[in-house]
């Protein structure tokens, strides 16, 4: 028997190698083009909602900055849409700004709706869009604040329900993820075949019956990022700006310079490239998954509250997916 074992170890371990080795030669799926829309508003020309955010103009310049690195990075084609509301300016040529991608455009809800549909009339099916949003959350249903057209304005006119964003948002071909820096963001991730919400009350048979039952487990079609579930978040003063304290991390997963921080810059895209590889990711992939395990353990706000370390201020990141995940680059 003892002289026949190697041989049996051997007709056991070629079916493992031949089957391991096509791994090394499975073709990667054709990674397409990606879209992003940063999003960052300061309502400080704003009458009706005037409560001033510092940190969340920089959250969208940078963004856009790091996002065209994190692309050039994955030899990919970048196209970048920059929607910011910055300072007291309310002017005709303020409101009236031309959709151009690279080019400062008004973020109000009309113009916010034509960028996703430039997008939609040339994303491909193997395309990823990236959208983020800086700015106020409506308590308590997490409605998105946009910025204004009038000098005086209803605040129902400037809400953007969870509902109508993703709606926009999923009729546009390809991945898509959604990035929400403000209060309450967690009421735009849902129920669904894939996973809970921390918002709604759910019981431990609800959380085992999600992943044990025999119905179909569905990879969503739009994945999200919030910085919030049900609660307000907060900024993060950082030597001579402010940034969303969930946003501030999401930076630098993604690569921004952390130590020290700069201010985005009228030439930072000459420095681009000297960025790192993002940190989130793990080894040569960053996913939706490793960008929100790497939030929760830097950002400065605890993310809960308990009996033997209470915290008044604290900030959940939520996402949804349940088990499943999305790659976003490859490097």
């Amino acid at each position: 028997m003892s002289r026949h074992l190697p041989k049996l170890i051997l007709l056991l371990l070629i079916p493992t190698l031949v089957f391991s080795s096509c791994e090394l030669f499975w073709e990667k799926p054709i990674e397409g083009d990606v879209y992003t829309v940063t999003i960052g508003i300061d309502y400080k020309n704003n009458d009706t909602y005037k409560d001033d955010l510092d940190g969340t103009v920089p959250d969208a310049r940078e963004l856009f900055l790091t996002f065209d690195s994190v692309t050039s990075k994955s030899d990919r084609n970048w196209t970048g849409y920059l929607l910011v509301q910055e300072g007291d300016a309310r002017d005709a040529d303020t409101f009236n700004t031309s959709i151009l991608a690279g080019s400062d455009i008004y973020p109000s809800k009309t113009n916010l709706e034509q960028v996703l549909n430039t997008i939609k009339s040339t994303a491909k099916s193997n395309d990823l869009t990236i959208l983020t949003y800086s700015g106020h959350g409506f308590n308590p249903s997490g409605e998105l604040i946009l910025a204004h057209t009038k000098t005086v304005t209803e605040l129902d006119e400037l809400k953007l329900s969870p509902t109508t964003l993703l709606t926009w948002m999923s009729e546009i071909p390809g991945k898509k993820l959604v990035i929400l820096d403000s209060c309450f963001s967690g009421h735009f991730v849902d129920q669904s075949s894939s996973s809970l919400s921390l918002v709604y009350e759910n019981s431990i048979n609800d959380w085992f019956n999600q992943y044990w039952s025999s119905e179909d487990y569905t990879t969503p079609d739009i994945f999200l990022l919030t910085a919030a579930a049900d609660t307000e978040s907060w900024e993060t003063d950082i030597s001579d700006h402010s940034h969303g304290d969930f946003t501030l991390a999401l930076l630098k997963g993604l690569g921004w310079p952390n130590d020290p921080h700069p201010l985005y810059a009228a030439n930072a895209t000459e420095d681009l490239a000297a960025l790192p590889l993002p940190p989130a990711r793990r080894a040569s992939v960053l996913t939706v998954d490793s960008l929100y395990s790497y939030i929760k353990d830097h950002q400065t706000y605890p993310i809960r509250s308990t009996l033997f370390w209470p915290r008044t201020n604290v900030q959940h990141p939520m996402t949804n997916g349940g088990a499943m995940d999305m790659i976003l680059f490859r490097f």
